[in-house]
């Protein structure tokens, strides 16, 4: 193939990424597309994804992911804007980014081979079957961005390392942060991207040596900044939306339960055929000891990493693709911290230039009837990863057919069994969307969701004693998760159980200092217990968090003077130290005279 060139190869993949994935234009929403984008406000106009760029990516109840992708919420406005939250669109922005992923792909890896090599690498990243999962699904386009702006970051980064004067570094610098900061604002895996940018470089025969350390700091400083807002919104909820399946494990089980999935990942990305939308711990198995198949899944990540640093020298192809698919698998493989999921196919969507790099750079080592033979080979494999591809598309047209599909694969997974519900439950089968959640909780039992979302449920069908009942197991099991403790107040609440509301909603809402949810219910038990004074302090509180300042200042005036009677449900110490930080910033004259009246010296208010 004389005539082709880089771009011709980069047009060919990303033309064929395009071609296989346009069936999925026939999808609707399904899965996660329901709550991130169908029925989430801040996706609906680029103004209100603005507004929320400071919040965390998943709205409402469910922000307790620990998750913070700004710019894909606003990929979603933008959407929402040009086509009306037409679901045919959004499936082919996945598409169009998915082509583009594909073709910095073939320019990436045309750094160490030729053209023909490098189409061929992105042939195979164009048709990966993993892939459905994350262009098919709506949500999967957190993945694409992220993709596309590591890679663009390490085209940039090549061009300012060969670049020969001071504006034109100056410009392929900010083009770097920008792609870098695009890709962290898309998905939290961007923070490795000061880790791919030195292995292109370590890679990279004419490095430019010198002229790297400023982009370096920048990227880290970038970088910092990201982890600090990161941390400052969502980062916290990180512990309470862990994979429940590692609750109470120590490190080594929780990597005697993950090694031998790294075999699964080395399957997926190999032989790609067996696809799940879901690996629950029904599908894996919870390790608490490392046995033969942990140890084989560790000795294939020494493995992978040795062949990694063994190709740097003569085959860096291989070596970018081998260690990036580490790096990229890194923020979810559950080895330094825990996750959210225990896999996910989506996560594997940059990990697929591992196996991309290696046909591309291994094809070029053939010639003659060996070539042909294995251009044969190749040809066919594409064909079925291709045939694979469009067949799992459908899987994920909608919730009903995702949650069918894989109930046939999966009888017995619990989280299949928990998006059955909701989807029962929004077509009024509230019934039948219960008794899913109460099956659920007893299959995997570890798990709290199930049991706080049935004690919700049954509190809106008029079924007090069941909610309770499910609120209390919880709150038993997992007091330490900032969801719990407002479900069993609002369950108790049901009951008439007054007091004990007040009574756990006080804890609650004393350890839980900055969630909203717990105040809130705290707030509601005071006003149906009747203790005005306390809930003055509440309200205080609220107003603070909410940023109803004017209101929380108009509070703090009327409380002024004011006299606290010594009831059964007087002020206590903690609902003043609960104020401490809005009377400092409003009313630092009347923080005396308030712990005086309520009876807590200073010396007593932490």
């Amino acid at each position: 193939m004389s005539g082709l060139t880089r771009s011709r190869a980069a047009w060919i993949a990303a033309a064929a990424a395009l071609l296989v994935f346009l069936p999925a234009l026939g999808n609707g929403f399904a899965g996660d597309d329901l709550v991130a984008v169908r029925d989430n406000p801040a996706a609906h106009s680029v103004g209100a994804a603005l507004s929320a760029w400071f919040e965390p990516y998943w709205p409402g109840e469910w922000r307790w992911a620990g998750l913070y992708r700004p710019l894909t919420i606003v990929s979603y406005g933008l959407d929402w804007t040009v086509a009306g939250g037409a679901t045919w669109w959004m499936h082919l922005v996945n598409a169009i980014l998915h082509g583009a992923a594909t073709a910095l792909v073939v320019w990436v890896v045309a750094a160490w081979v030729p053209p023909f090599g490098a189409l061929a690498a992105g042939l195979l990243f164009a048709v990966h079957p993993v892939h459905v999962e994350a262009v098919a699904n709506i949500v999967g386009r957190a993945e694409l961005l992220v993709a596309i702006g590591l890679l663009g970051a390490v085209l940039a980064a090549r061009r300012y390392r060969r670049a020969e004067s001071w504006s034109a570094r100056a410009a392929w610098l900010a083009v770097v942060l920008l792609a870098v900061l695009g890709g962290q604002f898309a998905k939290e895996h961007g923070v490795i991207a000061v880790g791919v940018l030195a292995l292109d470089h370590a890679l990279d025969r004419d490095r430019g040596a010198g002229r790297m350390t400023g982009l370096y700091v920048a990227v880290l400083a970038i970088t910092m900044g990201w982890l600090y807002l990161w941390r400052q919104i969502a980062g916290g909820f990180v512990d309470v939306g862990a994979h429940a399946a590692f609750f109470e494990l120590t490190w080594v089980q929780r990597l005697a339960t993950m090694s031998p999935l790294y075999l699964e990942v080395l399957r997926l990305l190999v032989w790609p055929f067996r696809l799940l939308s879901d690996y629950a711990p029904q599908t894996v198995p919870v390790r608490t000891a490392l046995g033969w198949l942990s140890v084989l899944g560790l000795v294939a990540v020494a493995a992978a990493v040795a062949l990694g640093v063994l190709a740097i020298r003569r085959a860096p192809a291989i070596a970018f693709g081998i260690l990036l698919a580490l790096l990229s698998y890194l923020p979810t493989a559950n080895l330094v911290f825990v996750s959210g999921v225990m896999l996910a196919e989506r996560n594997l969507y940059l990990a697929v230039l591992a196996p991309a790099a290696v046909v591309g750079w291994g094809i070029l080592r053939l010639e003659g009837r060996e070539l042909r033979a294995v251009g044969i080979g190749l040809a066919a494999l594409l064909a079925a990863f291709a045939v694979r591809t469009v067949d799992r598309i459908p899987v994920w047209n909608d919730s009903l057919t995702l949650v069918l599909q894989e109930q046939v694969a999966q009888p017995d997974n619990f989280h299949n069994r928990l998006l059955l519900s909701e989807f029962l439950w929004a077509r009024g089968d509230s019934a039948w969307a219960l008794g899913e959640l109460l099956v659920a909780a007893e299959l995997f039992q570890r798990e709290p969701w199930p049991r706080v979302l049935a004690s919700q449920r049954a509190v809106a069908m008029g079924r007090p004693r069941l909610a309770l009942e499910q609120a209390e197991i919880a709150y038993g099991r997992h007091q330490e998760d900032p969801r719990i403790p407002e479900v069993l107040v609002r369950a108790l609440l049901a009951n008439d159980m007054t007091d004990s509301a007040v009574a756990v909603a006080a804890t609650g809402a004393f350890r839980l200092r900055s969630s909203l949810d717990i105040l809130r219910a705290y707030h509601d038990a005071l006003r149906e217990a009747g203790a005005e004074d306390r809930l003055a302090l509440v309200s205080v509180r609220l107003d603070w968090l909410t940023g109803r300042l004017a209101d929380a200042q108009r509070r703090l005036d009327s409380l002024a003077g004011a006299e606290f009677p010594d009831t059964g449900l007087a002020v206590t110490c903690e609902d003043l130290d609960g104020v401490r930080a809005v009377v400092d910033a409003l009313r630092p004259d009347i923080w005396d005279a308030l712990s005086r009246e309520t009876g807590c010296v200073e010396a007593n208010v932490t």
